[in-house]
């Protein structure tokens, strides 16, 4: 697996998730099969879009998976490349429409953007799957969401993840995180 640090790249026939990846969950993972399935049927490169941990340096949230055991998993689930993406004050500004010009067609060149079905992104979290749907069949990428991967009858995330640490529950917490 290539990484790549920073925002000086142009990618080409690409098929991208985006998110911190701080742990890579049950519901990470089933995103990541999607790629796979996609790459295997339409030679897309695979790429996920994960943002500097520093800027959400927060001590109540803390890496669930460290950054090798990070890069670990993605390879070990066929991912082509990793992206470092600054999440600067520039990032951070960016609209829903910018984010997509720019980040998901200038710069990677996406075919196809892969979420999971409570995906939210661009500056105040205002775009969301229905501004993915509109622009992909403006610009020509295919939206493909995925239902949250639920556990015990709730839906797995990073959040829930550090809840059953903090309480814990260590054995529910390594199954969500695939473990």
């Amino acid at each position: 697996m290539k990484i790549i640090k920073g925002k000086d790249f142009r990618l080409r026939n690409t098929c991208v998730t985006i998110g911190k990846f701080d742990g890579v969950h049950l519901g990470h993972r089933q995103i990541l099969k999607e790629m796979k399935k996609i790459k295997d049927k339409e030679g897309l490169t695979t790429v996920v879009l994960t943002f500097d941990f520093s800027y959400f340096n927060n001590s109540s949230e803390e890496r669930l998976n460290s950054y090798d055991e990070k890069i670990r998993i993605l390879e070990g689930l066929d991912v082509d490349i990793m992206i470092d993406y600054p999440f600067d004050e520039v990032t951070k500004d960016l609209s829903a429409e910018d984010f997509i010009r720019i980040v998901l067609l200038k710069r990677l060149g996406a075919k196809a953007v892969i979420v999971g079905d409570n995906f939210r992104f661009g500056k105040g979290a205002c775009g969301d799957i229905s501004t993915l749907e509109s622009y992909g069949k403006m610009y020509g990428f295919s939206t493909i969401v995925v239902p949250c991967v639920c556990y015990e009858g709730e839906n797995v995330s990073s959040t829930r993840i550090r809840d059953e640490l903090s309480r814990g529950n260590i054995e529910q917490a390594e199954y969500m995180l695939g473990e």
